[in-house]
């Protein structure tokens, strides 16, 4: 909700000053990010009608669309922005461009930019409605829930499966007061995939307004169960609780809340500045040690392997990798991170040291041998 009201006062701000200070982009980049996608030229019918369908990484594709493919693949959104205006300033209309456009605005959560693309994207493509599940998405962050649901209606009557349109379209039938129909709408997406868990956040929810606390603990469980770094689910478990005369449960819940809180809240601002700078190495580290401060193992291992991707033969940050893998208790992770320290710094004195104990600690003594002889071998310390 916070976030929701952030867009909704900025709303009227121009798109520049949505751009991180720290952020660090080419001239292309930022008049990208100045740029209006309402005021894209307009492709004649005639040449619509003429148009053949290309894909995206099609080698018949537009001069542009293949770099904006590569940076969108490489996470740097600013850079894929600039492709894909010179894409469709070149070439207007063409489909597959407009649709990343709508993509990339949305991951920048520029919500009325993305709407505006992938409203174009319809205009362009109006069989293609099973494609645009995040329009309704951009609705819906705007605050506009009729609006979404209609939509989120439309791209279910073309794709019926699609279990985060069934979600969006619980949350927005939710927002229009109407919780039965909100509830059959999350059953729907748990059915598509059990181990949803935000579904069974918002099912807890639903159900624990309605009085019905035994079944909302026995959701909020479930969510709590498949993602237990998700501050929303310790909430609500610790509201359950304490209405149902839990104390010493409902005040612990509590705490690990607000402990997963206030890391979720700078987890987002890094991840929101990592979506103008995605090579920031600084940046990067710091998104591990927030996961690792609140004991989150899985988004550890994904913020190190988007830190070592940078610098892949760097000694220091394949170590760092392993320091925080064998601390966290990550057994797996940590022999994966020893792995590539053999493979990727196989002439560093510093990493055989290292392996050597790490090897000492996991009662390897053949390797811890070997890493010890390769360590004095190359004159570490």
């Amino acid at each position: 909700m916070r976030w929701l009201l952030f867009v909704l006062a900025q709303g009227a701000a121009p798109p520049a000053a949505r751009i991180p200070p720290e952020a660090r982009l080419e001239a292309p980049s930022v008049a990208a990010l100045q740029r209006d996608p309402r005021t894209l030229p307009r492709a004649t019918r005639e040449a619509l009608a003429a148009r053949v369908a290309v894909d995206a990484e099609s080698p018949a594709a537009p001069p542009g669309m293949h770099e904006a493919v590569a940076a969108i693949r490489e996470r740097d959104l600013p850079r894929a922005l600039a492709s894909l205006y010179r894409v469709l300033d070149a070439t207007p209309d063409f489909a597959p461009a407009v649709y990343e456009m709508g993509v990339v605005y949305f991951r920048l959560q520029r919500y009325g930019d993305a709407a505006a693309a992938l409203e174009r994207y319809l205009e362009v493509a109006p069989d293609r409605v099973g494609d645009t599940r995040a329009l309704g998405h951009c609705y819906y962050s705007l605050g506009d829930y009729a609006k979404a649901k209609a939509h989120y209606e439309r791209v279910l009557a073309a794709v019926p499966k699609e279990a985060e349109a069934w979600r969006g379209l619980a949350l927005s039938e939710m927002h229009l007061g109407d919780a039965a129909k909100a509830l059959e709408h999350l059953d729907r997406v748990l059915e598509l995939d059990p181990k949803h868990g935000d579904a069974w956040t918002w099912k807890a929810e639903i159900l624990f307004d309605a009085d019905r606390s035994e079944d909302a603990l026995a959701a909020a469980e479930k969510a709590r169960d498949l993602d237990r770094w998700q501050p929303r689910a310790w909430f609500l478990l610790g509201r359950i609780l304490l209405d149902m005369g839990k104390e010493k449960e409902g005040l612990a819940a509590q705490a690990r809340y607000r402990e997963l809180a206030s890391a979720a809240d700078r987890v987002h601002t890094i991840e929101s500045s990592l979506e103008y700078g995605p090579h920031d190495v600084a940046l990067l580290r710091s998104l591990v040690e927030l996961h690792r401060s609140v004991g989150n193992v899985p988004a550890a291992r994904q913020a190190l392997a988007r830190l070592v991707q940078e610098r892949p033969t760097d000694v220091e940050l394949r170590i760092y990798a392993l320091d925080v893998l064998e601390a966290m208790g990550d057994a797996e992770g940590a022999r994966t991170a020893a792995t590539a320290i053999k493979q990727r710094c196989a002439e560093e004195g510093k990493a055989w040291r290292r392996l050597e104990r790490y090897y000492a600690r996991t009662g390897d003594r053949l390797e811890q041998a070997r890493a010890g002889e390769k360590a004095r071998r190359l004159g570490s310390e």
